[in-house]
């Protein structure tokens, strides 16, 4: 799914019993939201080449929502 320049991807990965939401922007991995407990917990990865993150505070928050809502349905 995408969302202008992010996109949100739900993943089986090997270390994880149950899927994570996985997003990128610009093609480089943000943010992972998992669920290994009751409670979802979410992932900031650092940026790959600059010193920080830089986008649209609204459009981040919509992806984080769309995301969780993608997980859990």
């Amino acid at each position: 799914m995408r969302l202008g320049n992010f996109e949100i991807m739900v993943a089986s990965l090997p270390n994880k019993e149950r899927p994570v939401a996985e997003i990128y922007y610009n093609n480089m991995y943000w943010v992972q939201i998992s669920q290994e407990t009751d409670e979802l917990s979410i992932h900031f990865y650092s940026h790959p080449t600059e010193k920080c993150w830089n986008f649209s505070l609204d459009q981040a928050l919509e992806a984080i929502e769309k995301a969780k809502a993608k997980l859990l349905n």
